[in-house]
């Protein structure tokens, strides 16, 4: 059995290493994705306002990001997500393909900014969902089981030659002491 487990330990880890090496690497770059402005776009700070009422409407902000030339983020259904950001008075509007951003003053509607966020590239690879939804549904979750399954071998592969150890010992130590 002690083999059997050595065997199928050694070929899960080839295929949960091809997993781990992805989320590792992609891992690491969401970890540093605030440090360093090539992973998304560094936020602006938008013109100051005294009162809510001062903000530009969502539409004016959307109108804005069309008008920035990105073909992903052209019109109403490219839109991914719209964030308020209160502290900078900016409005970032996300792409849902081409990972585009678009940063308009929350109180003028002028385009402070456009980038590419790589960071949401980056958490895609690292949830596997770049490579297709088949990997994200079931690929992840095999991976979490093969890890399961790899540290639970490992414990039994470490301990069975302990105790083989302590097993031996004891019963050539108890023989020793009858002769």
């Amino acid at each position: 059995m002690y083999k059997g487990i050595r065997n199928i330990h050694k070929w899960a880890g080839l295929i949960a290493c091809l997993f781990l090496m992805v989320i590792s690497a992609s891992g690491f770059f969401l970890a540093i994705k605030g440090k360093v402005d090539w992973m998304r776009p560094k936020t602006q700070t938008g013109a100051p306002f005294d009162h809510p009422s001062q903000l530009v409407p969502v539409d004016q902000v959307m109108e804005a990001a069309f008008q920035a030339g990105f073909t992903e983020l052209a019109e109403h259904s490219h839109i991914d997500r719209l964030e308020y950001h209160a502290e900078d008075n900016v409005w970032k509007v996300l792409s849902k393909s081409g990972y585009r951003e678009v940063q308009v003053d929350g109180t003028t509607g002028d385009v402070l900014s456009t980038g590419q966020r790589n960071d949401q590239l980056t958490e895609d690879i690292h949830d596997l969902s770049l490579f297709a939804e088949f990997w994200h549904e079931w690929g992840l979750p095999v991976a979490g089981l093969l890890l399961f399954f790899l540290s639970l071998s490992g414990v039994y592969m470490f301990f069975v030659p302990v105790f083989r150890r302590w097993k031996f010992k004891r019963t050539t130590g108890k023989q020793e002491v009858k002769m």
